[in-house]
């Protein structure tokens, strides 16, 4: 029987952001924005209370993802309702893939060893007047 892991990460979706770079004595060192690190954080944090007392699996995973962005505010209640029953969809930013990108980094090591061993995604973006992710991994077995 193969593992399910699921957990929401409550608030806005981060996009993965671009590495920085600084350079001291000649050195040039790369380092990751403190937004991105921030929400790297809180979804490990999510997804270390998801697996329990589970190690972090070797095997292959699928992964599904959704990304709910706030409703605008500015919009009316009849495009508010249609947005909300999924008729209109977010073409906002952050990039879908970006965000993908920021929560398979943030859980390497707790729910896998590697994100290299997620073999399937679909990921969707959703509006909602609660702005979240949640993510549901399954361990794929023979």
């Amino acid at each position: 029987m193969s593992a399910t892991v699921y957990f929401v990460v409550y608030g806005k979706p981060v996009g993965k952001g671009r590495p920085r770079a600084t350079s001291r004595g000649g050195f040039v060192r790369m380092y990751t924005d403190e937004k991105t690190e921030a929400y790297e954080a809180a979804v490990a944090d999510e997804a270390r209370i998801a697996m329990r007392d589970w190690q972090a699996f070797e095997t292959p995973m699928q992964m599904q993802l959704s990304a709910y962005y706030y409703i605008p505010k500015s919009w009316s209640k009849k495009k508010r309702q249609m947005a909300m029953d999924g008729e209109i969809h977010p073409q906002v930013k952050p990039d879908l893939d970006n965000v993908m990108k920021a929560v398979l980094d943030a859980m390497n090591g707790v729910v896998y060893v590697d994100d290299s061993q997620v073999i399937n995604m679909v990921a969707t973006k959703r509006y909602s007047s609660d702005p979240r992710i949640e993510v549901y991994l399954h361990e794929v077995l023979k």
